[in-house]
């Protein structure tokens, strides 16, 4: 016996099935978010070693535990470094006062008395280093990134920007020994260098062993902080380049696909992001991208002019009067 069915309802064999609009395979990483602690975590840490930017918290996952303190240890280092750098610009002054004005007599001056700038440079950033943190973060948690090689690029780039930085550096103590031998033959060898490569410091202050000890470790941590603005404007450039290129392969993983109003909605809010991290990080590291190109411009124009105006010299001046009085 045939049954009515009810015109008020509507049999459908067709199950729906859900479909991705874009048509690309979702696929679910399993690697954990890339954060921005994560990336400059050993650029912070060779930072702190020479006494830049002394903030707590750099080797914890949240944003919230790091904070700047004045009554921290690194704080009170970074303060006795400062002391230790504005003493070296103080005897450089010192031997100027003293002495005729040359190019090589004051290129000391400038080389301490921008390190000491860029420490208190460094302070600043630290001040605004939490609040900076946590403004990352929030975009973070909103748009993720799973993009770890940004992290292997900065520890790459820390590892062979400070190779070269120590290798500059053991060559230019390498020439003062030698140099220190030529023209301190009676002192000792350690006396002899100290004395030969910081005239500004032992021309004016007995030689002891711990004096020179701490001017040759002032000297090289002025060093690295010299390299180290430049490292740490890289990596900063590192990570925002990344946020950046993040947001672009988003848009180009949908080009040519049929997409709703919501994705373009929510890709104009992420890019809207990524370019105000941008602003804020330019607020807060302006100062330290300022010195760095200051500072290799200068030194870059200084080298040229030594070279046109010397040319390449093989022995210093001490060994050059020896010469003379051999020769002659």
């Amino acid at each position: 016996m045939r049954k009515n069915i009810p015109k008020n309802k509507i049999i459908s064999f067709w199950t729906p099935v859900n479909r991705n609009k874009i048509n690309v395979a979702e696929v679910k990483s399993k690697l954990s978010p890339n954060t921005f602690q994560e990336t400059l975590r050993v650029t912070l840490i060779i930072g702190q070693a020479f006494s830049l930017l002394p903030v707590n918290g750099i080797m914890s996952k949240i944003a919230t535990k790091v904070r700047f303190e004045w009554s921290s240890w690194k704080c009170m280092y970074a303060f006795l470094s400062l002391i230790g750098q504005v003493f070296m610009t103080i005897m450089c002054v010192t031997r100027v006062t003293h002495s005729e004005t040359t190019l090589s007599v004051t290129t000391p001056i400038i080389f301490y008395f921008t390190t000491c700038i860029t420490m208190i440079t460094f302070f600043r950033v630290a001040r605004n280093w939490p609040n900076l943190v946590r403004n990352i973060s929030l975009v973070e948690e909103v748009d993720p990134s799973f993009d770890h090689s940004v992290t292997y690029r900065c520890n790459i780039t820390c590892a062979v920007v400070l190779f070269l930085a120590l290798v500059e550096h053991i060559l230019s103590l390498l020439s003062a020994f030698a140099g220190a031998m030529t023209c301190y033959p009676n002192k000792s060898l350690y006396e002899g260098f100290v004395t030969h490569f910081y005239p500004w410091v032992f021309k004016f202050l007995p030689y002891t062993p711990f004096l020179g000890i701490l001017t040759q470790f002032l000297h090289f941590q002025s060093t690295i902080i010299w390299n180290f603005s430049d490292l740490f404007v890289i990596c900063m450039s590192y990570y925002l380049t990344s946020r950046l290129e993040h947001v672009n392969k988003k848009l180009l993983a949908a080009q040519g696909k049929y997409l709703p109003e919501v994705f373009w909605k929510t890709s104009r809010e992420n890019y809207g992001r990524a370019t105000e991290l941008v602003r804020r990080v330019d607020d807060v590291i302006s100062g330290i991208v300022f010195i760095s190109f200051a500072n290799n411009l200068f030194f870059i124009c200084l080298q040229l002019f030594n070279t046109l105006e010397n040319g390449i010299k093989g022995t210093g001046e001490c060994s050059r009067q020896a010469t003379r009085k051999v020769f002659f």
